[in-house]
C-alpha cells in the first residue's frame, strides 16, 4: 500500500495570494501612469501588461477589462480617504458652519489626492461600464450625504424652505467632480476651491 500523498504546504495558499495580490497592485499602478500619459481610451490592456511586466492574458484574468481597472482605482481612492471616519467627525461637530467647513476639506482631500485617478474616471466616462460605476457612485455619494444634512436640520441649520432631500441635492450639485476640475482649469487653488465649495454650501443650505 502506498504511502499518502504528503499534505500540501500551509503557506501555498497564502504565498499565491500575496503574489496574486502584487501582481493585482503592478497592474493598478500601470495602468494609472498610462492613462495619466495617454488618456483611457488610447491606453490598450497590451500596453498596460507591458508596463506592468506581466503576459496581456494576465491583465484580462485579473480584471477582465480596463473599465474594471478604473474601479479598482477609485476603490483604492475611497479606501484611503478614510470617508466613514469623516463622516462621523463632520456630523459630530456642532458648528453648522463648521460641519460645512469639514465637509469642503474632506472633499478638497479626497480629489486633490486622487487628482489623476479622477480624470482617468472622467476621460472613461463613455464606457458604459465606466457609466454605471459612475451612477453608482453618485447613489452612494448621496447616501453619504444624508445623514450630514440631517444632522444640519436637527441643529437648526437648514433653510426653512428647504427639505432635507432638496439640501442633499443642492450639496451633491456643489460637489461634483467636474467642478473641482473646472476651478483647476480656471487657475484655482486647492485652498480656493475648498473655501469656495465651504461658502458656497453655506449659502446655499442656510
Amino acid at each position: 500500500m502506498s504511502d499518502p500523498a504528503p499534505a500540501r504546504r500551509s503557506y501555498d495558499s497564502p504565498l499565491r495570494e500575496e503574489r496574486a495580490a502584487a501582481t493585482r497592485a503592478r497592474i493598478v499602478d500601470a495602468a494609472r501612469e498610462l492613462f495619466a500619459d495617454n488618456g483611457f481610451d488610447a491606453t490598450t490592456v497590451a500596453m498596460i501588461a507591458k508596463r506592468a511586466k506581466v503576459a496581456t492574458p494576465t491583465v484580462y484574468a485579473t480584471f477582465g477589462s480596463k473599465a474594471s481597472i478604473v474601479g479598482e482605482m477609485l476603490a483604492r481612492l475611497e479606501a484611503e480617504s478614510g470617508r466613514e471616519s469623516w463622516g462621523a467627525r463632520i456630523r459630530a461637530e456642532s458648528d453648522p458652519r463648521r460641519k460645512l467647513a469639514l465637509y469642503a476639506h474632506f472633499l478638497r482631500g479626497l480629489y486633490a489626492n486622487g487628482r489623476d485617478m479622477w480624470a482617468a474616471a472622467i476621460n472613461a466616462s463613455g464606457d458604459p461600464s465606466v457609466a454605471v460605476m459612475k451612477k453608482h457612485g453618485e447613489r452612494e455619494a448621496r447616501d453619504w450625504l444624508a445623514p450630514i444634512i440631517t444632522s444640519l436640520d436637527e441643529a437648526g441649520a437648514l433653510a426653512p424652505h428647504l427639505s432635507r432631500g432638496d439640501a442633499v441635492e443642492r450639496a451633491w450639485m456643489l460637489s461634483a467632480l467636474e467642478l473641482y476640475f473646472r476651478a483647476a482649469d480656471l487657475g484655482w487653488t486647492d485652498d480656493q476651491y475648498e473655501s469656495w465649495l465651504a461658502d458656497s454650501l453655506a449659502r446655499q443650505l442656510s
